[in-house]
């Protein structure tokens, strides 16, 4: 009889833990808002573009919501300022502003009350020698890569940004580098997609644009974190705001770089 008891019992518990579901909703705390600013100046007639946007909460989408009516302005290192014009809302663009090499230029930006502003120096122009196809064996066979071939100056420091595009369209890779192994040297580099499948695979008939930057060190800082610590990647558990290198409490980057752009089509 006892037996029976410990059997019955025991089987009343089966049945209470398997049909007993807790639903737990997990609280997430929505930090403040903060702005979000892009901001680039290159070599170029036009190369000004400076985004104004708002972080989000989780649930938000990505697509970007532009914030109007901001006060944008570039001063160059000889006192003359630049205010850019709006178009379209939460975009500021100059249509024949450009930057020279070697140059500091501060950003000033007014919006809600608040004031932004952050400095950036135009490094010199590293010449951009080659872009071309290059094949490597990985573990899932034979893959084609863009590779970019230019010749490090001896005895500077050095910052580098590579953008490729194929077919029009901007790959994500988040590509920086620095001459601490390279300096003096010529180098091949590789650049590698963002993710590594089917979709991002280079194939005959692709049209590919390479863009290169020679940028400062705050600004590969800043890339070099959102590759890393923003992902949780390195020694980062969790997602963190990337490094930036604006005073005022925004989010984001100013940078002053030079650009060359070199394009191939697949064979």
């Amino acid at each position: 009889m006892n037996n029976f008891k410990y059997i019955f019992f025991l089987f009343i518990m089966m049945i209470s833990l398997s049909s007993c579901e807790e639903v737990i909703e997990l609280e997430l705390n929505n930090p403040p808002e903060k702005y979000v600013i892009e901001a680039s100046l290159n070599n170029q007639e036009g190369g000004v573009s400076v985004l104004i946007s708002k972080t989000k909460t989780y649930n938000s989408s990505n697509d970007f919501e532009g914030v109007a009516n901001a006060t944008v302005e570039i001063e160059n290192q000889f006192g003359s300022v630049t205010r850019l014009v709006e178009m379209p809302k939460g975009v500021y663009r100059h249509a024949t502003l450009k930057g020279i090499p070697t140059q500091t230029y501060k950003l000033k930006i007014t919006v809600g009350g608040e004031t932004f502003t952050s400095t950036s120096t135009m490094p010199a122009i590293v010449p951009l020698e080659d872009v071309y196809p290059y094949e490597l064996k990985l573990f899932d066979g034979p893959r084609l890569f863009t590779h970019v071939k230019y010749t490090d100056p001896i005895g500077v420091k050095n910052y580098y940004r590579f953008m490729e595009y194929k077919n029009g369209v901007y790959t994500k890779s988040i590509m920086v580098s620095n001459d601490e192994f390279t300096d003096g040297r010529t180098v091949n580099q590789t650049i590698f997609p963002y993710d590594f499948n089917e979709e991002s695979k280079l194939k005959k008939g692709d049209r590919i644009k390479l863009d290169f930057l020679t940028i400062e060190g705050p600004v590969y800082k800043y890339w070099f974190s959102v590759d890393n610590g923003a992902q949780g990647g390195g020694d980062s558990a969790a997602p963190a705001n990337p490094v930036s290198n604006i005073k005022g409490g925004a989010i984001g980057y100013f940078s002053a770089h030079t650009i060359q752009s070199k394009e191939y089509t697949v064979q």
